[in-house]
Parts: C-alpha cells; sequence; structure tokens
C-alpha cells in the first residue's frame, strides 16, 4: 500500500509474503541462542508503513474484534498524543512466520506465513486494531483531532516488531500464552489454540448451536467452553465407575479445563460426541420448562405452594444463551445443575461407537420432572431458600440420581 493510506486492508490469501519497507538502522536479527533453526528479528517500522489488519491472528489466544475498554483508549491516546514515544510506550506486536528477511538494496523486510493456523499476530493484537482504526469517526472524537492531524501523528510514529521464523511450531501455544501476560491469557483460550477444542468445536458448529459457544477470550458468542465442558462433565461415565456426583460442575467450573486435559476423562467425554448437542439442548429445555414442572408438582403431590415466580430464588425472565430461548423466570444453577446431572441416568455407554440415550430426556423430564423439581425446591426451603446450598449438597444430587434411577428401571421392566 502507498505509505500515506491508511485505509483497512483486505485479507490475503496463504502463502503470502508481507512487505514492510524500513530503514537498515531499523531492524536486526538474532539467532535463536539455542536453536539456530530459529531466527529472530527486531524491527521499527513506520506506523504507515504497518499492513493494519492484514496479518491474520488465528495464532493469538484473544480475539480483538471487541475494542473498547482501557487498553485500546490508552493505546489511541498514546499514538495521538505522544507519537514519536510511541514505540517506547507500547510493548509492540509479535508476528509468528515461516520465515523472515531483509534486503539491504531495496531497504524491504519480507515476512512469509504460509498458514494462519502456525503464523500471523501472536501478541499485540490489539495495538494493531487500534493502529487501523485510528481514523474512524469515534477515534478522532475520542482524541480531539481532525482527520489531517492524526495522519501528522501517525507519519511521526513507530511500531516495534519482534519476528519469530523458522522451526517454532512445537513452541506455538508456549509462545502464544507467555507473551499474552499483560492480561492473563486463560486457559481455555490456549487449549483452543492447541487443538484441544476441536472434536467438540466439529459437532457443535454443525449444529443448530452454531456460533452460540466462545472459544477464544473475548469472542463475541454467548457462551463460555467452560460452561459447556461444566454441562458434559455432568454426564461423564466415570462419575457412576466412581461412585461420585458430579458437583464440581457446579461449584468448580473453573477447575472443569483439568478433568478435560485428563487422559483418563478425555476418553469419557469423546463417547459423549454423538449426543453433545443434545444434552446442551437439555440443559435449557429444563430451564425453559421447570415452572410448568413446578406447577404440575403441586398439582400432583401438594397442590399448594407459592407460585413458582413468588419464589425468593427465582430471578426475572431471560434469553437462555445456548439454545437462544426466551423465559418468563431465571432459574438458579444451583437448582438446574443437579436436576439435569441426573438425567445422565438415561444414557446407555454399551455401544463402542458411542453413548446414546435409553430413553428420551426431553419425554422423560415432560412425564416425570415434577418429582424432580419438586424433590430440589423443597431442599431449596429446608436450606433456608438457598439455592447455592443445594447446588452443593451431594446428598440432594444423589437423591436426584437414585430417584431417575429408580424410575428408569420401572420403566425397562414394564416394557416402556
Amino acid at each position: 500500500m502507498a505509505s500515506t493510506e491508511l485505509a483497512k486492508n483486505l485479507p490475503a490469501s496463504f502463502p503470502h509474503t508481507y512487505r514492510f519497507h524500513l530503514t537498515q538502522d531499523h531492524v536486526r536479527k538474532f539467532q535463536d541462542p539455542a536453536n539456530e533453526a530459529i531466527a529472530i528479528h527486531h524491527a521499527y517500522i513506520p506506523v504507515v508503513e504497518f499492513k493494519r489488519e492484514l496479518l491474520p491472528d488465528d495464532v493469538n489466544p484473544r480475539s480483538h474484534d471487541e475494542m473498547s475498554g482501557r487498553v485500546p483508549k490508552a493505546i489511541e491516546g498514546s499514538v495521538a498524543s505522544n507519537p514519536e514515544d510511541f514505540h517506547l510506550l507500547n510493548r509492540g506486536i509479535l508476528i509468528l512466520a515461516q520465515s523472515c528477511t531483509y534486503d539491504n538494496n531495496t531497504k524491504m523486510l519480507e515476512i512469509r506465513i504460509d498458514d494462519p493456523e502456525v503464523g500471523g499476530i501472536a501478541d499485540g493484537g490489539t495495538t494493531d486494531r487500534v493502529l487501523a482504526r485510528m481514523l474512524d469517526a469515534n477515534v478522532l472524537k475520542n482524541q480531539k483531532k481532525t482527520a489531517e492531524e492524526m495522519i501528522r501523528s501517525l507519519k511521526s510514529a513507530f511500531v516495534h516488531v519482534e519476528v519469530i521464523s523458522g522451526a517454532f511450531t512445537n513452541k506455538l501455544v508456549a509462545l502464544a500464552g507467555a507473551r499474552n501476560t499483560s492480561n492473563q491469557v486463560k486457559e481455555f483460550a490456549l487449549d483452543n489454540l492447541d487443538h484441544k477444542f476441536d472434536w467438540l468445536k466439529d459437532v457443535i458448529e454443525n449444529s443448530p448451536l452454531a456460533g452460540r459457544i466462545r472459544y477464544r477470550e473475548n469472542d463475541p458468542e454467548a457462551v463460555d467452553i467452560r460452561t459447556v465442558l461444566a454441562i458434559l462433565t455432568m454426564f461423564h461415565p466415570k462419575w457412576d465407575a466412581e461412585q461420585k456426583e458430579p458437583v464440581v460442575a457446579y461449584s468448580g467450573k473453573g477447575g472443569i479445563l483439568s478433568y478435560f486435559r485428563d487422559d483418563e476423562w478425555l476418553p469419557g467425554y469423546l463417547q459423549l460426541k454423538h449426543v453433545v448437542v443434545d444434552i446442551l439442548e437439555l440443559f435449557d429445555y429444563v430451564h425453559e420448562h421447570f415452572q410448568e414442572q413446578y406447577i404440575a408438582f403441586n398439582r400432583a403431590v401438594k397442590d399448594s405452594g407459592a407460585k413458582f415466580g413468588k419464589r425468593r430464588e427465582v430471578g426475572k425472565g431471560k434469553v437462555l444463551q445456548i439454545t437462544n430461548t426466551e423465559v418468563s423466570y431465571s432459574v438458579p444453577d444451583g437448582w438446574l445443575y443437579p436436576v439435569v446431572a441426573s438425567l445422565r441416568m438415561l444414557l446407555n455407554f454399551g455401544d463402542p461407537k458411542g453413548a446414546g440415550w435409553k430413553l428420551d430426556p426431553f419425554m422423560y423430564f415432560n412425564k416425570y420432572g415434577y418429582e424432580l423439581v419438586g424433590d430440589v425446591m423443597e431442599q431449596s426451603a429446608n436450606y433456608g431458600y438457598n439455592p447455592q446450598t443445594v447446588g452443593k449438597s451431594r446428598p440432594v444430587w444423589a437423591g436426584l440420581r437414585g430417584r431417575v434411577k429408580l424410575k428408569r428401571m420401572e420403566l425397562e421392566q414394564a416394557g416402556s
């Protein structure tokens, strides 16, 4: 692009070589002292020469589509107010590439990226995005500059670019994680970068739930992949083998990744492959129909009791994030998780191709869900109307699971 052109660039096809014009005084090459197959270039590239938003950032564990917040505003202010010092005040951009060379004759730094999955911006994506949008109307308004004034600032600014090239592929995840430490990268984003979620993504993104799950930090999708893993963990076959209840899915969601990473637990998650979407949809289905099952419980068992919306534990209506279903009342997770978890007793793990349903869980909840809902809400009253205590109570989880197991056995014996 021309050196004064500041418009957003279009994506390139791959393999692709990116060229940046800069003097030889502003670029240095170092050989990795521990690995001669890896080279490291440090370059100070004029901002007007840097191809903003053109380089891919798939190797970055964070998404940078959302540019609000403290850090982007600070970068804006730095380049607008102190352009001559920007390269000193900003930590710069890290690019991973298959090769990087500088030609002293043409004064061109050439960076080759073969594939966005193994090359691109690994750190500094926010800086890249901010620099690309410095002429946007909102930025000009925030910085109280005209477009001409901002262009003058950008012409006097440099950005520090570090390029690691060569045989770094086996270090990719470690590099991306270690460099993204200004705000510590969440572990799930690194797991995504390491392709640990690929089989799960294939299932979800080829289903009606496509586009709902957030796999990278700062992505806009509503549902964190850790929530998905927590829900799936409740149906893992290992709980029955160990005679334990999956209370950790509710009480320790932050540690769910450790189960998913565990070599002893991963096969159990893989067994759920064919029912992943059913389980996720079931989670919202139980939420959506919780109120009507409470009404059915009062009619069948008590014929009394406070209206669902009057219960102090019940929240206001909302849209359920997994299925985008609107509900009139919000059910606390402390009720929802143990009820949903009890339905794992309807799974059959006997097929080597993967788990399937012994009984349709949606039909089961329609017919017998009132028993589960009644149990959990009575326990909530016994615990001082505290759904958090219910959600952490192993006896509650065990009681609900046992109820479903006995009912399933009755139905199987009756030939239903």
